[in-house]
């Protein structure tokens, strides 16, 4: 059984001055764009959930109901005006999880939960901060109802060093909150919150392992694979998106020999996102990745690692797609009783070339950002663990950390 109760509260204030040419300042109060909006949403639920646990199988079914309430208070151009909405739902959940023997499983999981409209969605009270995008808040948005689906497959025979893992997740949401653009002839956008129904997105991954044995090592095949589906709208008509994503990867562990690790890997990513209005606008990208790790065990207890990574940014807009190579390289040293200390001088980005490329699809325009990361940097560092495992591989355990630069 189980029993719960939330309560918050959000308080938003806006004041906005037009220019006034009689002072020669802006400190004229414009009623139409000042207003002040209070949130309060709260909800209680009760649940029960029933459990069996046997050998070869367990599985959990309960359901919860929830009632929530949500009142919005806005108080503008000197009037006043109350927005009350209540929610009552029934959450159910479920779990089953089946074991074929002692290392293989497969494990299948069934939620919902709720996300009630945030206070800048509400607010009935146009936001022109940016004159070509206003923003416009919906008082009639209902709650959003997400149903996730998950199932976990991990099947794993230690003596063989083999194991496949899959893991897949379903998530659709009813009443999706969603933007609703509206463009005039000068190009001036209005925004408004609405709710979309058909909205799901599906994830998945899988990963396969086995011994490489000629070259003293592990081969691992993974692969990522992405799809959103989502609905937008644009001068009241509906914009469908569909946006897909595969990424396959190939890594190798080898152990060339006792004291010393060696890892490549490589991986591509394909990106898609198609829209049912303005087609052009449709766009896709590649982007690969190429990287080794490498790591020595020295004499009294020194150890030796450095990685690069190579990715390369393909089909993105002119002065995006970057080349970016990335080198890492630390030297440490053990110390103490059980290795507990571990002394560590790491340099960050040797070539000093470290630079982030992002893209992001929205309804009606494809944006690629440059981001400045951090560099090149040298860093020694001092890690102490608190128990007696210690550190291992020149790796930094759990404990307390004396960091200078």
């Amino acid at each position: 059984f189980s029993l719960g109760n939330s309560y918050s509260k959000n308080n938003s204030s806006k004041t906005t001055h037009d220019y006034n040419a009689a002072s020669g300042k802006f400190d004229l109060i414009n009623n139409l764009f000042t207003n002040h909006f209070e949130s309060n949403y709260g909800y209680t639920n009760a649940g029960l959930r029933l459990r069996k646990q046997t050998k070869t199988y367990n599985y959990a079914i309960g359901a919860s109901w929830q009632h929530a309430e949500l009142e919005g208070k806005l108080f503008s151009g000197g009037k006043d005006s109350v927005i009350t909405k209540g929610f009552s739902n029934i959450l159910p959940t479920a779990r089953f999880q089946y074991y074929f023997t002692q290392f293989k499983n497969a494990l299948l999981y069934y939620s919902t939960n709720t996300n009630q409209p945030t206070v800048t969605q509400l607010q009935p009270v146009p936001d022109n901060s940016n004159p070509l995008y206003v923003k416009l808040g919906n008082p009639n948005l209902k709650q959003e109802f997400t149903h996730v689906l998950r199932l976990n497959i991990s099947l794993v025979n230690p003596y063989k060093s083999r194991n496949l893992f899959a893991f897949f997740t379903f998530q659709e949401t009813q009443n999706k909150i969603v933007n609703s653009d509206h463009i005039n002839s000068l190009g001036v956008d209005t925004v408004m919150a609405v709710n979309a129904n058909g909205i799901y997105t599906i994830n998945g991954s899988v990963s396969w392992g086995f011994p490489v044995r000629f070259l003293k090592g592990t081969l691992e095949l993974s692969s990522n694979i992405n799809s959103y589906h989502g609905k937008q709208f644009i001068n009241n008509q509906q914009n469908n998106i569909q946006t897909n994503t595969a990424g396959p990867e190939i890594r190798l562990d080898m152990n060339p020999t006792e004291k010393s690790t060696v890892a490549v890997n490589a991986g591509l990513s394909y990106s898609k996102t198609a829209y049912s209005l303005q087609a052009a606008r449709s766009t896709k990208y590649f982007t690969q990745t190429y990287g080794t790790d490498i790591s020595w065990q020295l004499p009294k207890r020194f150890y030796l690692a450095t990685d690069f990574t190579y990715r390369i940014n393909s089909q993105h807009a002119d002065g995006f797609n970057a080349k970016v190579p990335l080198w890492n390289a630390a030297v440490s040293k053990q110390m103490l009783r059980f290795n507990r200390g571990e002394l560590k001088l790491s340099a960050n980005d040797l070539l000093n070339q470290n630079i982030g490329i992002n893209r992001s699809s929205n309804q009606n325009y494809i944006e690629d950002s440059r981001v400045i990361n951090l560099r090149r940097f040298f860093l020694l560092s001092f890690t102490y663990s608190l128990t007696k495992t210690g550190l291992n591989n020149g790796g930094s355990g759990g404990g307390m950390r004396m960091i200078t630069r």
